[in-house]
């Protein structure tokens, strides 16, 4: 279901100019997408740079327990040596 969204010209134009140059010619609303979707992994990133400076004990727990999961979740058998 489509839906207006009130910007003025120069936005949209905006949102028009970088949909065509930087994403390949998707529509407005593809490009509003992954610009929301880079602001949130930009908001994640510094989270985590925030965590890491702010209680670097327990970074190094979170680096700790990440890096256990990886190598249970690992497959056993490297599918490319095959």
């Amino acid at each position: 279901m489509a839906v207006m969204l009130r910007v003025s010209a120069a936005t949209r134009d905006r949102v028009l100019r970088l949909a065509a140059d930087d994403f390949g010619g998707v529509s407005a609303d593809e490009a509003l997408a992954r610009l929301l979707d880079e602001h949130w992994e930009a908001q994640a990133i510094a989270a985590m740079d925030r965590y890491r400076a702010t209680d670097p004990s327990g970074w190094t727990d979170y680096l700790s327990d990440a890096d256990q999961y990886d190598r249970a979740a690992a497959a056993a058998v490297d599918a490319w040596a095959e």
